[in-house]
């Protein structure tokens, strides 16, 4: 990413914490149910495998795959579905596992294709939402925390499938070059 500079948004220690303080709310929440956790590759997994260590409860857990990026830092708004889930949901509690939310477009659409498949509940739990991005109405039933409007990578969250091995998160910005 030549030309743009990485800067530090969240450290190891944060991200620990949060994801800790979210597996704690949803094994107490799911206590006692079926509940099924459907993480959207690819940049969700790295937020999917921490979480399952933290959780308390019995769990499956299947993927999907949705892309809306293409090779820039802006949502095409085409959601092509290159993965499938493989785990019957009837009647089970779902829970989608987002590393982002930004426009909201993704996940209304997969909530929507999940609830043709009649399960027990469809909920939200995502890392990150960039609210100033919303273009339809989407909440996080379970939320890390908010971000301002940049671009984000690392901690499995990609730019061209780039920084995702990033143990921390970081925005971007441009490198200014003196005017010469």
């Amino acid at each position: 990413m030549e030309g743009y500079r990485l800067n530090p948004l969240l450290s190891r220690e944060q991200i620990s914490s949060i994801v800790q303080h979210l597996a704690d709310r949803i094994s107490e929440d799911y206590r006692g149910r079926e509940l099924v956790l459907v993480c959207i590759l690819k940049g969700a997994f790295m937020f999917l495998s921490d979480l399952v260590r933290h959780l308390r409860i019995p769990i499956q857990v299947d993927f999907v795959r949705l892309a809306s990026y293409g090779s820039g830092m802006k949502t095409s708004r085409k959601i092509e579905i290159t993965k499938d889930i493989e785990i019957p949901i009837e009647k089970k509690d779902v829970l989608i596992i987002e590393d982002i939310i930004d426009s909201g477009r993704t996940l209304q659409f997969l909530k929507d294709r999940l609830a043709f498949l009649n399960p027990r509940s469809i909920k939200v739990c995502a890392l990150l939402d960039k609210k100033a991005r919303r273009e339809v109405e989407m909440e996080a039933d379970y939320l890390g925390i908010e971000v301002e409007d940049n671009f984000i990578v690392g901690y499995g969250i990609d730019f061209n499938e780039n920084y995702r091995y990033l143990p921390e998160i970081y925005y971007v910005t441009p490198i200014d070059h003196p005017k010469e």
